[in-house]
């Protein structure tokens, strides 16, 4: 396969799964592309970019939900997605320091304004949800890697597509009811 920006992000997409962010490092990226580390930078500008790109290929099943899919819905999709990856909200707050627009935000906004929010609210509203969203999950993952349960889930059964209670991930912080909670005293009601 031709070196392009698209095999450049699956392969630090893979890397990030099968080792974590520490050992997203350009150097190996190359190695695996089996290529020299300037070539990457002839294809993506900086690894901050790299990483963001990355970011925005787990989020893209977030980016239009289907419209019966409400906010709350569609953040709890957000922490299913990121929390089994390993290192997964620290990649997500490098990614949302530089586009604060990823996935799943324009949908959020959207569903905001269909709850009645006026457009600026709703893009305030949104902001403040993602802030809860990235931390709620950074801590869920930062506990789980400090205080490992033999309950923590391996990534084969965790993940938007998965169920039941192993979809949720380690529970070490109040996990999916503390979630849960932040998001309902967050949202606006529906009149």
């Amino acid at each position: 396969m031709p070196l392009s920006a698209a095999a450049i992000v699956e392969a630090a997409h893979r890397l990030l799964l099968d080792y974590g962010l520490q050992d997203v490092s350009m150097r190996r990226l190359a190695g695996e592309l089996d290529v020299r580390p300037g070539a990457l930078y002839y294809h993506v500008p900086s690894k901050q970019q790299l990483l963001a790109d990355v970011a925005h290929r787990i989020l893209a099943p977030l980016a239009d939900p289907p419209g019966t899919v409400g906010v709350e819905e569609l953040m709890r999709r957000f922490r299913a997605t990121v929390l089994p990856i390993r290192d997964g909200a620290d990649l997500m707050l490098i990614a949302f320091g530089l586009n604060p627009g990823l996935p799943p935000v324009p949908a959020l906004r959207r569903g905001l304004e269909r709850l009645g929010l006026a457009s600026d609210q709703a893009h305030e509203r949104a902001q403040i949800v993602m802030h809860f969203a990235l931390g709620a999950v950074a801590a869920e993952q930062n506990a789980a890697l400090l205080h490992p349960t033999p309950e923590t889930p391996d990534r084969e059964t965790t993940g938007p597509e998965a169920t039941g209670p192993e979809a949720t991930g380690p529970e070490t912080t109040g996990g999916a009811a503390l979630y849960d909670e932040g998001l309902r005293l967050l949202m606006p009601t529906a009149d």
